[in-house]
């Protein structure tokens, strides 16, 4: 027996100890296997960059259930949103059955847990979501990486999370901070009852501009009937809890369609304490609520009954009632008394024109004094009539005894209102003695200060006259004939006139006045390391009418005066160093503004502007087209401080990662003038030109400089509208007597068109077009370059060129092997990485070379050479190798006859650093013209290419004239009209025709992508939420 029992024990001792063995070991086994698989079912998944840190496997954490925990996961959205972080959390526990873990089956999720997440959701104005990253089958098929997790979900539970949510087409924004959520019940069923609990210390929600939560904590806790192939939702006795006011809700929501939804839903408060309403308020709430002693009693109830769909709304009524409400509290002197109200808002049968708000009753008291309102709006939809009126006096010294303020805040001064209207606002329905209304708002010696708010708005005076003499609500006059107020030291007076309110709301004012562009931030929250500083004047007057705002007619707002900037200093992130603005004036008249007297600095560099801008009221609020002429000027510019490169064209490549997109409603001319100019390692000295604006495009016109020893011109453009990724740009310079050297160094074009320059000591002169693109960190991708130039060296000396120090080496010509070159001009073409020399001759004493050919960016050349060589400049190894060539021609049959001048055709090929020389007699080797022209057809060839693919559409009949157009056309530019010896008058006029019909099918190539822009929807701009 005592036998029996010890090896039962020691069974099960060997048993407990390989499952705890196994228990540790399972991390160490799995966890690759485990996070392939995940990685594999996101991928398939989902469109969206999912990550994690960090992947952890537990028997322990959940048991008996295996715990699969992944750190700081995060989902960013694609497409427009790939910039918006959808979700991040710290951790993600998933609880997974035991069995289908080992099993290796489908591994069943039965539960997650969410630690600190964060959770940005987002609605564009086009209605589309950043959390619709479900990847959808084509076939409806469900895959097999589908069957790899089941989710069995039973319960989850969020921990300290945090909501954001904007819905820009709806103009709905919410906000959670710091919640709790869980749920259980049987979720993968078709009808469960799922009990969940909802706990948030702040919920804020603003809908239409209104904020109707603000940082309410909040308490949710509800059991809902779920009906899954129904989307019907309900619920009995949820309890709410928003502050102090708790509520009860039953009913049902249900979602019929994607935009059909119906519901019957009741509320209502339990509770008839005052207090539970007034926690509602945040100031009060706040402050000590929990001290604060009440009276009074208080009803809270509503129901929303009926479908909701773009084209119908559901009933309802919400009833808020306030009787003989008073509070205080305990270390303040006073109470606030007499407080009642009597609110409803309703809707009998969802029409909505028969909407109805009506406070009848409004009514509080501060140290006995009375403050009376009243509300009745009606009929939204056709008569909007209205009923409401206002009157009592404030006395805001007074408040800080009723209501406890924030500490150091102090606010006075006196409000007194007396206004009322009455009658139908329609301007259909409208007719003589129908409506009245009439009063004033008074505001006296108001001033306020606070914490956030140092510097203090004082000496506020405004009055406000509300009259009626025609009986009609349109002709109803809000007149301020004056008004002041200072903000810390700066004075600002205004005056308006508001009159034809319902119909074409007119406008009539002035405002004169200073601010201390510092004070800003008590009035927005700069970026973190963003500072402004300057004073700001202005002495304006305005006109106009709402159906010029709602039109987008800014050309016929009347703004007449001036605005007077001075000593303006801004920092940022950015501009760490500060953009500073001595002073500048603007003249506001009805044609344009004018800028005078722009006088500032940046980084060194002082300048200063002038000139006129039409439209811009329209281009500031309406996206409308700003035109203008300016004129600016600089002593010197280091734009590689600028633009933060350091002068290193690496480091620029490094430090721009998305080119600069012009803007598509900007018409601008800029005249400019600059002293001095350094830009990667070039300085550009006494730069004059223009710069041109438009249609999404920069354009460069007469750009004049010194620079290289030499002098230099630019024209070009710079283009975004077809591609935001890689800008088109076309070059067109002229540059006169520059040092070789330098500008080899200067210039990555030169580099790659002429990688001869970098062994020629001397002068060079050229003019070079060219058309392309740059890539996204504004350098030139080569391999799109295509244009056509010159080169003229006037002066230099060539040396240590591998390829001559070849054929020298080959001839025993020591004189080749550095050479004083002058007046050598010659010329290019380029395309798709390819650079054609048309043939140039060289003479070095008696010694003639004719050269051309190709070279690619890639250093490779392909030159024929044909040279005209005295023997007697032969050394013995040369002559040798001219006796060979004529021994094996003659052994071939071709007879040569060696004169005292060799004619030889070398073909020089591999590369710049490593060439390869080939040599033969002309009477052996052929024509050299014939291998050149050979070398154009294949160019020509690569161009027609090129042509192809940006006009896929062209006919195929017009594509063959195409073709031999350019063909021909490459050819008399490299050899002469010569080359097209021997064909006959009608070929001609075929070419002829080639090039009608060929201009023909090219504009109704852009006539199509014109047509098809046009047609195009606008872009979505991003939005970045915070």
């Amino acid at each position: 027996m005592k036998k029996n029992l010890l090896k039962s024990l020691k069974i099960s001792g060997i048993i407990l100890f390989a499952l705890v063995l196994m228990a540790f070991a399972t991390p160490f086994l799995f966890k690759k296997k485990i996070i392939a698989v995940v990685k594999n079912e996101i991928n398939n998944n989902v469109n969206a960059k999912v990550d994690f840190s960090g992947f952890s496997i537990s028997l322990f954490r959940h048991f008996p259930q295996v715990s699969l925990k992944m750190e700081n996961l995060y989902i960013r959205g694609a497409g427009e949103f790939e910039k918006d972080t959808l979700m991040s959390t710290k951790d993600l526990d998933l609880s997974v059955n035991l069995i289908s873990f080992f099993k290796g089956s489908a591994i069943r999720i039965t539960a997650f847990e969410l630690d600190e997440p964060r959770f940005h959701l987002l609605v564009n104005k086009d209605g589309r979501a950043n959390w619709d990253i479900t990847k959808t089958s084509a076939s409806g098929d469900t895959s097999q990486s589908e069957d790899v997790f089941k989710i069995n979900l039973a319960k989850y539970t969020i921990k300290n999370g945090y909501l954001f949510y904007q819905d820009v087409s709806a103009d709905m924004q919410a906000e959670i901070i710091n919640f709790y959520h869980k749920g259980s019940g049987d979720l993968m069923a078709e009808t469960f009852q799922l009990a969940t609990q909802t706990q948030a210390d702040a919920v804020y929600f603003n809908y239409g501009g209104i904020p109707y939560l603000s940082g309410n904590k909040t308490t949710v806790n509800a059991r809902i009937d779920a009906d899954i192939n129904k989307n019907k939702y309900g619920f009995q006795q949820a309890d709410i809890q928003v502050n102090n006011l708790k509520l009860s809700a039953d009913g049902f929501f249900q979602l019929e369609n994607d935009s059909t939804y119906n519901m019957d839903l009741q509320f209502a408060s339990p509770s008839n304490d005052f207090k539970d309403i007034l926690s509602l308020i945040p100031a009060v709430y706040k402050k000590d609520f929990a001290t604060i002693k009440t009276s009074g009693t208080a009803l809270f109830k509503g129901f929303v009954k009926g479908r909701y769909s773009p084209q119908q709304m559901p009933a309802y009524d919400v009833d808020l009632q306030v009787n003989n409400g008073s509070f205080q509290y305990p270390d303040l002197p006073k109470p606030v008394q007499q407080i009642q109200l009597a609110l409803k808002a309703s809707n009998p049968d969802g029409l909505p024109d028969h909407a109805v708000i009506d406070i009848s009753k409004g009514h509080i008291e501060m140290d006995n004094k009375p403050f009376d309102f009243r509300l009745l709006f009606r009929n939204p939809e056709t008569v909007q009539y209205l009923d409401a009126a206002i009157k009592g006096n404030i006395d805001l010294a007074e408040i800080n005894k009723f209501i406890k303020l924030e500490n150091n805040t102090k606010l006075s001064g006196l409000l007194a209102a007396d206004a009322f209207a009455k009658g139908n606002l329609s301007a259909i329905q409208q007719q003589e003695g129908a409506f009245s209304a009439g009063g004033f708002f008074n505001i006296s010696r108001l001033f306020y200060s606070a914490n956030d708010f140092p510097e203090p708005i004082q000496n506020g005076n405004i009055k406000a006259a509300i009259t009626n003499k025609g009986g009609m609500a349109d002709q109803t006059t809000i007149n301020i004939p004056s008004g002041h107020i200072e903000l810390g030291k700066d004075p600002f007076d205004f005056a308006i006139t508001i009159s034809n309110p319902v119909t074409n709301i007119n406008f009539d004012g002035s405002a004169k006045g200073s601010f201390s562009l510092n004070n800003i931030q008590q009035f927005t929250q700069l970026e973190k390391g963003t500072s402004i500083n300057g004073l700001l004047n202005a002495a304006l007057a305005f006109k106009g009418n709402r159906s010029m705002i709602e039109k987008n007619e800014y050309d016929k707002l009347q703004l007449t005066g001036d605005l007077n900037l001075s000593d303006l200093r801004y920092t940022s992130t950015a501009y760490p160093s500060g953009i500073n603005i001595k002073s500048t004036k603007l003249l506001f008249n009805p044609a344009n503004i004018s800028l005078n007297n722009l006088d500032g600095n940046y980084l060194g560099t002082h300048f200063s502007a002038n000139g006129t801008l039409d439209n811009l009221l329209g281009y500031l609020m309406g996206k409308q087209t700003l035109n203008g002429v300016l004129n600016a000027s600089a002593d010197q510019m280091n734009l590689n401080d600028w633009m933060g490169t350091g002068g290193s064209t690496d480091t620029l490549a490094a430090t721009h990662t998305e080119p600069f997109l012009v803007p598509a409603n900007i018409n601008l001319i800029l005249n400019a003038r600059a002293g001095s100019v350094r830009y990667d390692k070039v300085a550009y000295n006494q730069i004059n030109g223009r710069l041109v604006m438009a249609d999404e495009t920069i354009k460069l016109e007469n750009v004049k400089t010194s620079a290289l020893d030499g002098d230099m011109t630019f024209n070009g453009s710079y283009a975004t509208k077809d591609s935001k990724k890689d800008p088109a740009i076309s070059i067109q310079y002229d540059i006169n007597n520059v040092d070789v050297q330098k500008a080899f160094f200067a210039f990555n074009t030169i580099q790659q068109l002429m990688p001869i320059g970098q062994f020629i000591a001397g002068r060079l002169s050229s003019e070079l077009s060219m058309t392309g693109h740059l890539n996204g960190s504004m350098v030139p991708e080569i391999n799109t370059l295509t244009g056509k130039g010159n080169f003229l060296l006037i002066e230099g000396v060539l040396s240590k060129f591998k390829p001559l120090e070849k054929i020298a080496g080959l001839l025993q010509i020591d004189d080749l092997k550095g050479i004083s070159l002058k007046d050598i001009k010659n010329y290019i073409e380029f395309a798709n990485g390819k650079v054609l020399v048309k043939p140039f001759t060289v003479k070095v004493k008696d010694i003639e070379m004719e050269i051309g050919g190709l070279h690619g960016i890639d250093q490779s050349i392909d030159y024929i050479v044909q040279m005209k060589v005295p023997r007697k400049y032969l050394g013995t190894q040369g002559n040798s190798l001219i006796n060979d060539l004529a021994a094996r021609a003659t052994a071939k049959g071709i007879p040569v006859k060696l004169e005292d001048i060799v004619n030889l055709t070398l073909k020089v090929g591999g590369s710049i650093s490593n060439p390869t020389v080939s040599t033969e007699l002309k009477d052996v080797a052929g024509n050299a013209a014939d291998a050149m022209k050979e070398q154009a057809t294949a160019f020509a060839q690569q161009k027609i290419d090129s042509a192809k693919n940006t006009l896929k559409d062209s006919a195929n009949s017009i594509r063959k004239e195409i073709t031999n157009d350019l063909k021909n056309e490459i050819r008399n530019q490299l050899f002469g009209k010569d080359s097209l010896a021997g064909s006959d008058s009608t070929k001609a006029n075929t070419l002829d025709n080639g090039k009608k019909k060929a201009e023909q099918t090219i504009k109704n190539t852009f006539n199509k992508l014109l047509n098809k822009k046009k047609n195009t929807p606008a872009d979505t701009t991003k939005n970045n939420f915070p």
